[in-house]
């Protein structure tokens, strides 16, 4: 377990390039990684874009980021899809053993059903099909692009809906009374503007909503 020297309390697991001021921000990227290390990062050149210098490494599938029982607030965007079903069992249970009593967890996922419904309307496979993040309809890309897809974690590896996700947070040990749906600004604490952004909650320019839950220890 990482012992903390500082009074930051609020974790942003799988942060990509979004850092709160008042945030310990989290990536497991593989070139969250790599960035730290000079010689390696010297070599290796995944993205254009460099993270920021606010970004940990940290996989929350593997251990806990804090102390049990220590996060005042933890914010989670668009990242429990990235891994396989049983690791972001995993992932949950670790939240909710970070968090505090009465500690909040802000989670977001793409919606699968959202995916489904627009499929019925206009029977587009390949829009469907491609929509999921799991495959690639063009794999003749260079090398580099490739391994981006496959070891960047921009890959979906799991889907959920609102009652699949539901019972997962359920499992990892939240309340029924303390789970409810939220929307973008909701959370009523100012702290969570610095991480939020609005088109995690509904993606497509407008035309899925995402799968989004407010959940208190």
């Amino acid at each position: 377990i990482i012992m903390l020297s500082n009074n930051k309390n609020n974790f942003h697991i799988g942060c990509g390039y979004t850092v709160g001021k008042n945030w310990l921000n989290y990536d497991s990227s593989p070139v969250a990684a790599i960035e730290r290390i000079p010689i390696l990062k010297m070599i290796i050149k995944l993205n254009s874009t460099k993270f920021p210098k606010g970004v940990r490494y940290g996989n929350i599938v593997k251990k806990l980021l804090c102390e049990e029982n220590t996060a005042n607030n933890i914010y989670c965007s668009h990242v429990l899809e990235h891994v396989p079903l049983n690791d972001g069992k995993k992932m949950l249970k670790n939240i909710y053993r970070m968090l505090k009593t009465g500690g909040i967890l802000r989670i977001i996922v793409p919606s699968l059903e959202g995916r489904v419904e627009k499929y019925i309307q206009n029977k587009d496979a390949h829009s469907f099909i491609e929509s999921l993040g799991c495959f690639k309809s063009n794999e003749n890309e260079n090398f580099v692009k490739k391994l981006r897809f496959l070891f960047g974690g921009s890959r979906h590896k799991w889907m959920f809906d609102k009652n699949s996700l539901y019972d997962e947070l359920r499992d990892a040990g939240f309340n029924n009374n303390k789970i409810r749906e939220c929307e973008f600004g909701d959370s009523g604490l100012d702290i969570f503007s610095e991480v939020e952004n609005k088109d995690r909650f509904v993606e497509s320019n407008g035309e899925l909503k995402a799968v989004a839950f407010h959940c208190i220890k």
